[in-house]
Parts: structure tokens; sequence; C-alpha cells
């Protein structure tokens, strides 16, 4: 390994010159790291920030983490169970779903498709509201 804060670049004409202090006062075989067994699945990401790098593997687990905590609310919450329901149900659960929706200018969303198949979908908007269509 090698003191990445002592670490010296300059650019010439006649090319570029590397100096580099080794972190400890060893003899080193190679100039090339030997892979360890646990290092291969690591990943290394190019950083301008020499004293303190990101580990972007640990945020990505945080930032996961946040969103598996965070609760939804209102329309989020709604919306985010019906994508859960049409992602987990069958083919005739997913059929049923888009039919009613659709059938029914979005007012009706319905998983059973043994009932949903065999009629066409009424519009039910909700209590208080008038269903119109748009060129009326």
């Amino acid at each position: 390994d090698w003191d990445k804060v002592e670490a010296v670049v300059s650019t010439q004409s006649t090319g570029v010159e590397i100096q580099l202090k080794k972190a400890t006062a060893v003899r080193w075989e190679t100039l090339e790291r030997k892979e360890e067994a646990g290092s291969a699945n690591q990943r290394n990401y190019p950083t301008s920030n020499r004293r303190n790098p990101v580990d972007w593997d640990k945020v990505e687990a945080e930032v996961v983490k946040e969103d598996a905590e965070d609760k939804k609310e209102g329309d989020q919450a709604m919306n985010e169970l019906f994508q859960k329901i049409y992602a987990d149900g069958n083919d005739d659960t997913r059929r049923a779903m888009i039919k009613s929706f659709q059938e029914s200018g979005g007012t009706v969303l319905s998983t059973n498709w043994d009932d949903i198949g065999k009629k066409q979908t009424e519009v039910k908007p909700p209590d208080g509201m008038e269903y119109k269509k748009w060129n009326e």
C-alpha cells in the first residue's frame, strides 16, 4: 500500500512523473497487488477526494434501508399497494385490473376476472360526484 496523501504527480513535455510514498517501510516483491480471496468482489470507485473516499456500497445500502423504512401516505401508499397486487397477481388478476380500470374510466379496480370478464364494467364515481364524458 502507498500513502495517498503524499502522492506527487508532475506533468512535463517528456512525460508524466508519479511519486508514491510507501505506507509502511517494507520491500515490495512486485508493483502490482496480488488479488486476495475476498477482494475480487470489492468495487473500487474513482474519486477526487483523497483523504476521505466515499464508500458508495455503504451509501447505497443506507438509501435502500431508508426507502424500506419510509412509510408512504395517501395516494402514494395506495398506488404502491395496487402495484404490489398487480405484480404479485396471476394473469387473470392482471387482466381483471386492466379491464375494470379502463372500462370504468379509472373509477373501478377489480381483481376478480370471473366477474369482470363476463360484462362491461360500469362507471362508479365517488360519492357526491357525477360522471360525465369529455364531449358532453
